[in-house]
This record gives C-alpha cells, sequence and structure tokens, in this order.
C-alpha cells in the first residue's frame, strides 16, 4: 500500500507566477487541490514539513491525510499527490497538485516499475536489459495502492521480454496499459566491428646506383645500346690499296 502521511497546509489568496513566488520566498510551496466533489482551491504548504515527508518515502507515490485552514475553518481532505513540478536545475519543489479522493472512490494513478534480479542473458550471455516502461497506469481504492510494483527478471535470457499480461499485480488492482506493450528485454550485445582501410600495393621504384658522373637510371627508361666498335683490320685495308696503285 502507499505510503500515507499527515500534512498541514493554508488557503492561498491570489495567483499566477508573481504570487507563487513570494509564496516559495516565505518557505512555503504553491499547491492547488481538486477532486470530483470539490472547486479547485489553491493552498500552500511547508516546504521544510514537505521535505521531510519527501525524505522518508520510497517514492512521491502517497496519499496525504490534509488538514487544511481556509481562513480559521478547519477540515481534513484525504488527497493523492497527483502531480510534482521540480525545478530541472536544483530539484527543489516548485508546485504540487493535490487530488482529494475518498476512501470507497477508485482513483487514477502511476506506480513505479522495478527490476528484482539479474537476467540469465545479462549474466551469462552478456546481454542487455533495457526497460521500455518504468511506470503504470492503474485504478485501484486507495487502501490498494501500492507504492512501486516490482518484477523478478532473472530467468530472461538474450530476446526474451516481459510484456504487461505477464506482470504479477495484487489483486485489486487494475493496470490500463495495453497488454502487449513490452516492459523489460534482454538483448543480445553489440558486436564491436575492426575495420582495416585496404592499401594499394605499388611496386617500388627502382633506382640505379649513381656510377661515373651519370645521373641514376629511373624506373621505365630504356638505354640507348652503343655503336659496335669499327673492325680495326678492315680500317687499315683501304688505304694501303690505294698506295699499291699509284706504284
Amino acid at each position: 500500500m502507499a505510503k500515507q502521511v499527515s500534512l498541514k497546509a493554508t488557503f492561498r489568496s491570489g495567483s499566477g507566477r508573481q504570487q507563487a513566488r513570494k509564496t516559495r520566498e516565505s518557505a512555503q510551496i504553491p499547491a492547488i487541490i481538486y477532486g470530483s466533489h470539490i472547486q479547485p482551491t489553491s493552498i500552500q504548504v511547508d516546504a521544510r514539513e514537505l521535505d521531510r515527508i519527501f525524505k522518508h518515502a520510497t517514492s512521491e507515490n502517497m496519499l496525504v491525510d490534509l488538514t487544511l485552514d481556509e481562513n480559521g475553518k478547519i477540515s481534513n481532505r484525504l488527497a493523492f499527490i497527483q502531480e510534482i513540478q521540480h525545478d530541472p536545475l536544483t530539484d527543489r519543489v516548485l508546485h504540487l497538485d493535490f487530488h482529494e479522493i475518498r476512501a470507497d472512490e477508485k482513483l487514477h494513478a502511476r506506480v513505479a516499475v522495478i527490476a528484482i534480479g539479474e537476467p540469465e542473458g545479462v549474466r551469462t550471455g552478456g546481454g542487455v536489459l533495457a526497460q521500455m516502461l518504468r511506470e503504470l497506469e492503474v485504478e485501484c481504492l486507495p487502501k490498494d495502492l501500492p507504492d512501486s510494483i516490482e518484477v523478478d527478471v532473472s530467468a530472461l535470457l538474450i530476446g526474451s521480454n516481459i510484456h504487461v499480461h505477464e506482470l504479477k499485480v495484487p489483486a485489486n488492482l487494475t493496470v490500463l496499459n495495453q497488454a502487449d506493450v513490452s516492459v523489460f528485454t534482454v538483448s543480445a550485445p553489440l558486436k564491436e566491428e575492426v575495420v582495416v582501410a585496404a592499401t594499394p600495393l605499388t611496386e617500388p621504384e627502382l633506382i640505379k646506383k649513381k656510377e661515373d658522373g651519370e645521373e641514376p637510371a629511373k624506373a621505365g627508361d630504356a638505354k640507348t645500346p652503343a655503336k659496335p666498335a669499327a673492325d680495326a683490320k678492315g680500317a687499315d685495308a683501304k688505304p694501303a690499296e690505294k698506295k699499291a696503285e699509284k706504284k
């Protein structure tokens, strides 16, 4: 059952951002209480009392026995904290919505879903547990409202799911979410792919060693073959024949 706490509140006159800022500056938290049987009423609660309540609470899902002082007229209201506005930077409470309810009247609320245990697929297969739905929309009497709903996920294997219709919830609790929605799933571990860049193979350039003052020959250059030297015997034969003719 959701925790039930006692809290004092006083009537708050005025509305708007400026009035709400003045209320916070006086160590009060602006709030509103509404319900099907009453007109919406602007109220304020002590900031320190509110901090004390939330400090010892397991969740913000709680029933409040609200003692309301309306200009000297005291009344008791059973209310459910319907919504809490927080400062995005400091997480300080900025505003509260109280929904007045009756003990014999069913209420609609959101209840946190909490995983219990370590999935088999995570423990032995290196899988990853993902929670797809963190709150359930429920309907019940105030006395049957739970703080949270615990779900045993230890039997989940890789690729397995737990759907809304498979949750074990109290008998007097009606779940309003679609039955086939996944609440928990275990997925396979991500594989790291190593990509090696292909480097084209090129034939190295051959450079001939420089000799006798010549420039090194580059690869692909064809050296012109040297002409063969004239035959010494053949070169001297013709002049000898001419000398013989003169004689």
